[in-house]
């Protein structure tokens, strides 16, 4: 594991149960004299807030989604999240619209909220050039779409689009990675279409960057985003993305036409397929479009540029 090669020492435990990781985390805090506890992601976050009357630790919950549970409205996810926002002390948010999610919609007060960006060490990333992006050879506008197969995910729009595309003669093709349930569903709607040749699901992957870097450009139709990492990804790919308007933070660091494409929210089908044809007909602006967008993505999310960090926390800055 990665982590290991750096130094850190890595754990793993398994339990069918909530109550299970809670006990478990509890016994461990005290095993190993843990002072801080940084949980990641809606169920870890539960285990530790309900941990932390247990422990000498210090909790520090950190929250990566934004709108998502409540546009799905999962009742067990909503009660989940209101009991993590009354329990926590403070919580970590990693963008401004997970921040303006609990504020307007949870009741949460934003003097419990600490923003913290998610940065990252670019340098584990290959380049393009460390992968053969021969993926396909015809002269395709190759795409690209990443994310699980739920409705906010979008997946639909982009099929459509691609058909509708499809139909008018262009040579278009488009590779899905990751799963979800609705995947039997995009499945059953491609070969209905007569786009099996056109569509490919190749599943949940490891290395997401060499199918971004053998495509010409992301395209990610998501309606719910907090900080979306696979648009990260692309700019470091240097691959222009096509995403929504107002969806998470995309808009701090995407500017239309010349990074990025936007569409908005409530007409991404109709834009989605426009953009799509007049970049079938201008590819050659798509590649200085990618190098903006590998600078953007630096500029804001690098490591080095970090200005809330865990340092800040443990020596005692953030309290």
């Amino acid at each position: 594991m990665r982590a290991e090669k750096l130094g850190a020492n890595v754990f793993s435990t398994l339990s069918k149960s909530i109550y299970g990781h809670y006990r478990k985390l509890i016994i461990f805090c005290y095993k190993h004299r843990i002072d801080f506890v940084f949980s990641h992601l809606q169920q870890p976050n539960l285990v530790a807030v309900l941990s932390q009357y247990f422990i000498k630790a210090s909790v520090w919950p950190m929250r990566h989604h934004a709108d998502d549970v409540y546009l799905s409205g999962n009742k067990n996810a909503l009660k989940i999240d209101k009991l993590i926002n009354v329990l926590s002390r403070k919580i970590l948010v990693v963008s401004d619209a997970c921040k303006r999610q609990m504020t307007s919609l949870e009741g949460v007060s934003a003097e419990k909220i600490i923003l913290m960006p998610l940065y990252y060490n670019f340098d584990f990333y290959a380049s393009c050039e460390s992968y053969d992006t021969r993926l396909f050879t015809d002269n395709a506008l190759n795409l690209v779409s990443i994310g699980r197969m739920v409705d906010n995910k979008n997946h639909f729009d982009l099929l459509k689009v691609v058909k509708r595309l499809t139909g008018d003669g262009l040579n278009i093709k488009l590779v899905l990675l990751d799963t979800g349930p609705l995947e039997a569903e995009l499945k059953k709607f491609v070969n209905d279409s007569d786009l099996d040749d056109r569509v490919f699901f190749l599943g949940r992957q490891t290395d997401v960057t060499e199918h971004i870097c053998a495509a010409d450009l992301l395209v990610h139709p998501s309606i719910s985003e907090s900080s979306p990492q696979v648009i990260k990804e692309a700019g470091i790919c240097h691959k222009p993305v096509v995403a929504v308007k107002g969806i998470g933070d995309v808009d701090e660091y995407i500017v239309n036409g010349k990074n990025g494409f936007l569409l908005s929210r409530d007409n991404i089908q109709w834009e989605l397929y426009e953009t799509l044809k007049q970049i079938y007909n201008e590819r050659s602006i798509l590649i200085d479009m990618g190098n903006e967008l590998d600078k953007a993505v630096r500029a804001k999310f690098d490591s080095g540029s970090a200005t809330v960090t865990y340092e800040d926390i443990i020596n005692g800055s953030i309290r």
